[in-house]
């Protein structure tokens, strides 16, 4: 790592559900979520999720395209991911309707 590199979190939480049941949700379950995250040019974007059933991560660049898929994900770190601008990027979480996934993420740049 270099000196002038720090790391910056984005976002941070460490009690997350992805599929939780809910009647007034599409489908009864909240079985995709998105996270979105202002991001500046130049950087490189990492994802880190540990979760207790496999959970599918998508992050979408700046201009709506994906830039990386990881499906049946459980522990580990997506990146380094590069930013083009500035702008926002989204994280998307999604597993199957009627599973459920207790995970911990951090999205930072460094």
């Amino acid at each position: 790592m270099s000196l002038f590199k720090r790391k910056v979190v984005l976002f941070s939480e460490k009690s997350l559900t992805v599929g939780e049941f809910d009647i007034d949700s599409d489908g009864a379950y909240r079985n995709v979520k998105t996270f979105p995250v202002d991001v500046k040019g130049g950087k490189d974007l990492y994802v880190s999720i540990k979760s207790d059933r496999p959970v599918d991560v998508d992050v979408v660049g700046i201009d709506g395209r994906s830039i990386k898929f990881k499906e049946a994900f459980l522990n580990g770190v997506i990146g380094p991911l590069e930013t083009v601008g500035k702008g926002t990027m989204e994280v998307i979480l999604g597993v199957y309707r009627g599973d459920l996934s207790n995970l911990e993420m951090e999205i930072w740049t460094e």
